[in-house]
């Protein structure tokens, strides 16, 4: 053989390199240790099917082919069984406790891969060909465990997840209610079953970032549209799902025939799709249908409520429209907590009560009264059921006369809102509570904290005004 390169190996004893000096330069050979096939498979199993086949490989390299022999062992196998056999099963047998030992299962109900917790899974091919058969189970770090059906192997794959799989019949059921492209939409219906009726199209423009729409019929006075109504409707039913099915449900037992609602979105082309809403299942869910399929599906509330708008929802909702810059007077009247301030210059004065001493970083909520709009309108407007007999009252003055007059009244039940009414109408509406309790604050919330540096006075100059 010619001269061959010179290896060196890290010597774990001296710590040190040493240059590689076979025994046998015609016949280099490598004797490693193997498993110890006595439990489940771990990381350092894999060591030697790595760094030592690397060697090897780079030993064949230098030395050559038919130059090297790789000799590695099955370590202990019965010492470490047996051993283990006597220790985890005393008062069987030892052949039988050898058994249990090396078909262990008790691994498989913490890897959810036993046939309890473990989703069966089968997938087949054409003619019925069985391409996999796997009990899928909980999903680690390094992906899912998964046992062969029939063995007792446990393996970690990729690109499999058990939730995938592990779903009842009725999850595997498209929910899909209405489905279209929204660019598509190009006018917006609503019936109740009362009669009320409203009907807008686009109008190709935009009013701000969202599609202009125009008022085509109303059964209601809508002399300002609000463009978020028909835009919500349509873009709620380009892709509106349901969360379950009412199979066997009568459509008149679940107020589908007559439907409470029926709203349709007409698409380029002609085409229409039409959703029909039915009676409230419980307090978080509507029933609904499609006009053209048979399904009745149940729709939870907060999906339901981007669709159900009766017509009078199609009104513009603003309240107030004042620049905070532009606000120069704020009065409350809150019981205890009544308060008017005046803004000179930065600053928030109060003048009432008179001796109140405002910190003018708190007041915060000018902004408040900037495209100030309600949630809705209030289905019962009756003042004695709302709260607005007594109600509290909200002003805001601004430049050139701008006025803002809100009379509040009691929270909703889900006290989400305030029934309000505004000095524009006559409607009640139902107003987020978050937005109206930063107006409604207490006194001490607009105090100056106890300590806080008073402004110095500036001193008389004895020597006269500067000029």
């Amino acid at each position: 053989m010619g001269a061959a390169p010179q290896l060196k190996f890290y010597n774990t004893l001296t710590r040190e390199k040493v240059d590689f000096q076979p025994i046998d330069r015609e016949n280099v050979r490598m004797y490693v240790c193997g498993p110890t096939v006595y439990d489940f498979a771990h990381i350092g199993n894999a060591r030697p099917a790595i760094v030592f086949d690397v060697l090897f490989r780079l030993l064949r390299q230098v030395y050559g082919e038919s130059h090297v022999t790789y000799v590695r062992n099955i370590t202990d196998v019965d010492d470490k069984i047996n051993a283990r056999a006597l220790r985890d099963h005393p008062g069987l047998p030892l052949n039988e406790a050898i058994r249990l030992v090396t078909e262990k299962t008790d691994k498989q109900a913490e890897f959810e891969v036993d046939d309890k917790a473990g989703v069966h899974m089968v997938v087949k091919g054409k003619g019925g060909k069985v391409l996999a058969d796997l009990i899928v189970g909980k999903t680690t770090g390094p992906g899912t465990m998964v046992r062969l059906s029939g063995k007792n192997e446990i393996w970690t794959a990729t690109g499999i997840s058990k939730y995938l799989f592990d779903k009842s019949a009725a999850d595997w059921r498209d929910k899909s209610i209405t489905n279209f492209t929204l660019a598509d939409a190009e006018r917006v219906e609503v019936a109740t079953k009362d009669g009320g009726k409203a009907i807008v199209k686009k109008t190709g423009a935009k009013a701000g970032p969202e599609d202009a729409w125009e008022v085509v019929e109303s059964s209601v006075k809508i002399d300002k549209l609000d463009h978020s109504i028909p835009n919500g409707i349509a873009s709620a039913l380009s892709i509106w799902k349901a969360n379950d099915f009412a199979d066997g449900a009568k459509l008149a037992d679940v107020g589908l025939e007559p439907a409470a609602l029926t709203v349709t979105v007409g698409l380029k082309g002609g085409k229409k799709v039409t959703a029909l809403i039915g009676n409230k299942k419980g307090e978080d869910e509507y029933y609904a249908k499609t006009l053209e399929a048979p399904q009745v599906f149940v729709v939870k509330k907060y999906n339901a409520d981007r669709v159900i708008k009766r017509p009078i929802e199609f009104r513009d909702k603003t309240l107030c429209d004042i620049a905070d810059s532009d606000v120069s007077e704020i009065a409350v009247s809150n019981g205890d907590n009544s308060y008017t301030i005046t803004k000179s210059g930065s600053d928030w004065k109060a003048t009432k009560p008179a001796k109140l001493e405002v910190d003018s970083s708190k007041v915060t909520f000018a902004t408040a009264f900037k495209d100030m709009k309600a949630q809705s309108f209030a289905e019962d407007a009756t003042p004695k059921s709302n709260g607005l007999v007594k109600p509290k009252t909200i002003v805001a003055k601004g430049k050139n006369k701008a006025t803002c007059s809100l009379k509040v009244g009691d929270e909703t039940k889900d006290k989400l809102n305030y029934y309000l009414m505004s000095d524009k109408g006559s409607d009640v509406y139902l107003a987020p509570k978050w937005n109206v309790d930063r107006i409604l604050v207490k006194l001490d919330d607009l105090k100056k904290s106890a300590g806080a540096p008073a402004v110095a006075a500036a001193k008389p100059n004895p020597h006269g005004p500067k000029k």
